[in-house]
């Protein structure tokens, strides 16, 4: 997760394919109990699953409507969070 939040997303955003986010999305694996924050300031939502679950999401594997997937808080900006190439 880190990989993608700390290059892979700068590097999407530099080359125009996904927008800074305008607030903060936590990632939380249940199956590890880690979480991670992408955006600033105090997450307006959360996403949950396994960590598997959550890099296939970021990579485009996966869709944030599956079943796996729990949301909390503001999906909304959850989603325009996600949207956009976050991985090439």
């Amino acid at each position: 997760m880190a990989e993608v939040f700390d290059t892979m997303a700068p590097r999407q955003i530099a080359r125009g394919r996904a927008r800074h986010p305008r607030h903060a999305l936590r990632l939380h694996a249940t199956d590890t109990g880690t979480s991670w924050v992408y955006g600033p300031g105090t997450a307006v939502a959360t996403l949950t699953a396994t960590a598997e679950q959550l890099v296939l999401l970021l990579w485009g594997r996966m869709r944030s409507a599956d079943a796996a997937f729990n949301w909390t808080g503001d999906q909304e900006a959850g989603l325009r969070i996600l949207a956009g190439a976050l991985t090439p």
